[in-house]
C-alpha cells in the first residue's frame, strides 16, 4: 500500500497510476461511486504517444478495476465525447459504443446515457472545435452499476429524471482551467453526487486532473479517493483541496450561529425504492452506513 501524495479525514490523493493504485489500496466491494472523465485522446499534451489499441486497453482496466472495489449496487459515471481526431484523422468514432462493450465486458450493466449540454467549448481551444466540425457544445455522461445490492435508490428528483443535464453559464473554474483545460464545471458534479450518492458516501476519482470531484466531494460531505499520475495535475489537485478545506473552516466559524447545525450539503431527502446494500467502514477511505 502506497502512502498517498495528500491526505485528510475525508480525501485521499494517490499520485501514479490510476489502474495500478486502486489494485493495490483499494479493497473490494467497499466504495459507493465512481465519478470520472478519461483522457479524451484527442492528442494533448499527456495523450501523446499513445496508440488507440492500447488507449482501449487503459479504458477496460478502469472499467475493470472499477469494478472491483465498488459495493454491490454501487455506481460508475463517466463523462466523454466522441471525437478521436488524434488517431482517426477527423473521422468521427462513437465512443458511447467503446465504452459499453468495455464497461459491459468488466461486468457492468449500462443503466443510462444522459446528454451533457455545456458552453466551454470556446473558438480558442484546438481540442473542442474545428472549420470542418460542429461546436463540441455536448457531451456523454453513461451511467454504468454494478449487479447487486437490492433495487436502485432515486435520492432526488428533479435531475434524475432529466435526459439532458444543460449547464450553460456554469464554467470550470479559472484557477483549474489553467492547470488543465479538459476539467469539467463545478456544478456538473454536484448534480452527479447529488443523484448518485448520499452524505457519508465514498468517491473514487481514478483521473483526477485538476481535482474538481475531490473539492465538490468535500464540499458536499463526501469522502474521496482519488489517483493522478500526473505530478504538476496532482499538486494542483492537492492546493485545491486545502482550498477548499479553508474556505468550509472559514463559513463554520463566520456563518454558523450559536444553536445552528453546521452542514455540508447532499440530498437530505431520501426517496427510496427500494434497498442498496452499504459499504463496510474501513478507516479513512470506506464510506460510513
Amino acid at each position: 500500500m502506497a502512502e498517498p501524495f495528500y491526505s485528510d479525514n475525508m480525501t485521499q490523493l494517490y499520485l501514479g497510476d490510476c489502474i495500478q493504485g486502486m489494485r493495490d489500496n483499494l479493497g473490494e466491494n467497499l466504495y459507493d461511486l465512481i465519478v470520472t472523465s478519461p483522457p479524451y485522446n484527442v492528442g494533448k499534451s499527456y495523450e501523446e504517444g499513445v496508440d488507440f489499441g492500447d488507449y482501449l486497453k487503459l479504458l477496460y482496466g478502469f472499467y475493470r478495476e472499477g469494478f472491483r472495489v465498488i459495493k454491490r449496487g454501487g455506481y460508475c459515471i463517466v463523462i466523454f465525447a466522441d471525437f478521436m481526431t488524434h488517431f482517426t484523422g477527423g473521422r468521427h468514432i462513437p465512443m458511447e459504443i467503446m465504452h459499453h462493450i468495455l464497461a459491459e465486458r468488466a461486468g457492468w450493466v449500462h443503466r443510462s446515457t444522459r446528454v451533457w449540454k455545456k458552453d466551454f467549448a470556446t473558438l480558442e481551444d484546438k481540442y473542442s472545435i474545428s472549420t470542418l466540425l460542429p461546436k463540441q457544445e455536448i457531451e456523454h455522461i453513461v451511467c454504468f452499476r454494478k449487479p447487486g445490492g437490492g433495487r436502485e435508490k432515486v435520492r432526488e428528483h428533479e435531475w434524475h429524471s432529466k435526459a439532458v443535464w444543460d449547464t450553460t453559464g456554469a464554467h470550470q473554474s479559472i484557477s483549474a482551467r489553467k492547470l488543465h483545460t479538459a476539467g469539467f464545471p463545478e456544478q456538473l458534479v454536484s448534480i452527479i453526487l447529488t443523484v448518485y450518492s448520499g452524505e457519508g458516501d465514498t468517491v473514487i476519482e481514478p483521473f483526477c486532473g485538476s481535482g474538481t470531484a475531490l473539492a465538490v466531494a468535500k464540499m458536499m460531505g463526501r469522502r474521496s479517493i482519488g489517483f493522478e499520475i500526473n505530478p504538476q495535475y496532482a499538486e494542483g489537485a492537492r492546493l485545491r483541496i486545502c482550498q477548499q478545506t479553508m474556505e468550509q473552516a472559514m463559513f463554520q466559524r463566520n456563518e454558523v450561529q450559536p444553536g445552528n447545525q453546521p452542514g455540508l450539503g447532499g440530498s437530505e431527502d431520501e426517496h427510496e425504492t427500494g434497498d442498496g446494500e452499504v459499504a463496510q467502514e474501513t478507516g479513512i477511505p470506506a464510506s460510513s452506513s
